[in-house]
């Protein structure tokens, strides 16, 4: 078959996009991401080129706008303007009576971060747990529970009696910083220390004196 020199422009602009379409090369299945997952349930093994899918974020995160990667001659690239996907907030953790907490996982209050509490000086915890760790849904557990410390009763001593302030019965356990004076009945003497309190530790001070001739 002939060709005449007017063809030729015709069979250049042939050759040409010939070129062009078999440099557009498919695409294999959309990426496995990290914190991003196909939105479709769909999934092909092949792709054209400039074929679009769409993602969503992964549960404990989110996202403002949609999340597309476009076929782009043989790989898949995120389109512009790109989306990304940022940790869901929780918010304050709360704060415990008598207690603070540190930030020991994360850098802010999002998703994967992690709090763990500490009792104040006097203050012993009572729950199981002392962090919580901001979940998909929000923060774990409730927050910690703080206790003053207490120290079990004393006894006057033999020939001696207690002065206590503030305490209307000695049977009942004493709180961190409450403190006991002893006095010994007349013409004796008290052997060891005149008044001991209830320690940060849920302990006495000291032990609880004689009254001596």
């Amino acid at each position: 078959m002939a060709f005449s020199l007017l063809d030729l422009p015709v069979l250049l602009l042939l050759c040409l996009s010939c070129s062009a379409q078999q440099a557009e090369k498919n695409c294999g299945p959309p990426p496995r991401m990290e914190i991003e997952e196909l939105a479709e349930t769909q999934v092909k093994q092949f792709y054209s080129h400039n074929d679009v899918v769409q993602y969503n974020c992964r549960p404990g995160y989110i996202k403002l706008g949609r999340i597309k990667y476009q076929c782009n001659n043989g790989e898949w690239k995120k389109t512009f303007p790109p989306v990304e996907c940022r940790k869901k907030p929780c918010g304050h953790p709360g704060d415990a009576q008598f207690g603070t907490f540190e930030l020991t996982v994360g850098e802010d209050f999002s998703y994967g971060s992690r709090v763990e509490y500490r009792c104040d000086d006097g203050y012993q915890m009572l729950s199981h747990t002392n962090y919580r760790i901001c979940q998909v849904d929000g923060w774990s557990n409730d927050v910690p529970h703080c206790e003053v410390r207490k120290c079990f009763p004393v006894k006057a001593p033999v020939n001696g009696r207690m002065v206590m302030t503030g305490i209307d019965d000695p049977n009942q356990e004493f709180l961190f910083g409450q403190v006991v004076r002893f006095e010994c009945n007349e013409d004796l003497k008290i052997e060891g220390p005149d008044q001991i309190f209830c320690t940060d530790k849920g302990e006495w001070s000291g032990v609880v004196p004689k009254c001596v001739g």
